[in-house]
């Protein structure tokens, strides 16, 4: 009777191992996204204009964030998931070393957050609806015109573009 006894006891301490046991799992999922932002030609609103030595601060968040030395046409920034709204600051530089010709310019993201479960190993994501950009002017922009390329603009992925900015 005890052999028995023992014998259901580990049977079933076995079985709950098993049973409580889960594989490990690896998060393939795609992420929150960024803001992916395209250069335009102003006077040609089809063609792509690169933009040589960009900074990008984020409102709020410590430090540059994004800060090219070369000449790129796009650029993926964060969002902020914890606001709706995200203030960036880009800055070219108009001369070769020369700090004195920085140009900022200022632009508002506006969003509907939704968070969004995709499982255990990857969390929650946010995804960014009905997204609206507004450019601060001021006495000397760089940026001429900024608009979202669809209306409306949901960011779901980093697949294409979110934002046109026309230089």
């Amino acid at each position: 009777m005890k052999k028995n006894t023992l014998y259901i006891a580990l049977m079933w301490i076995i079985s709950s191992l098993i049973v409580a046991c889960e594989k490990d799992e690896i998060c393939l999922e795609e992420i929150t996204p960024k803001l992916i932002i395209r250069f335009y030609d102003f006077e040609n609103p089809n063609e792509f204009k690169p933009v040589a030595k960009i900074n990008v601060q984020i409102e709020g968040i410590e430090g540059d964030y994004f800060d090219v030395s070369t000449t790129t046409d796009s650029i993926a920034i964060p969002i902020k998931v914890t606001e709706d709204i995200s203030r960036f600051k880009l800055t070219i530089n108009q001369n070769d070393g020369d700090d004195t010709n920085d140009n900022t310019d200022v632009f508002d993201l506006n969003y509907i957050r939704e968070d969004i479960f995709i499982s255990r190993s990857c969390g929650y994501k946010t995804i960014f609806n009905e997204v609206t950009t507004k450019l601060n002017a001021d006495s000397d922009n760089w940026i001429i015109e900024i608009e979202t390329v669809a209306n409306p603009q949901n960011i779901l992925n980093q697949q294409s573009n979110h934002v046109k900015i026309f230089h």
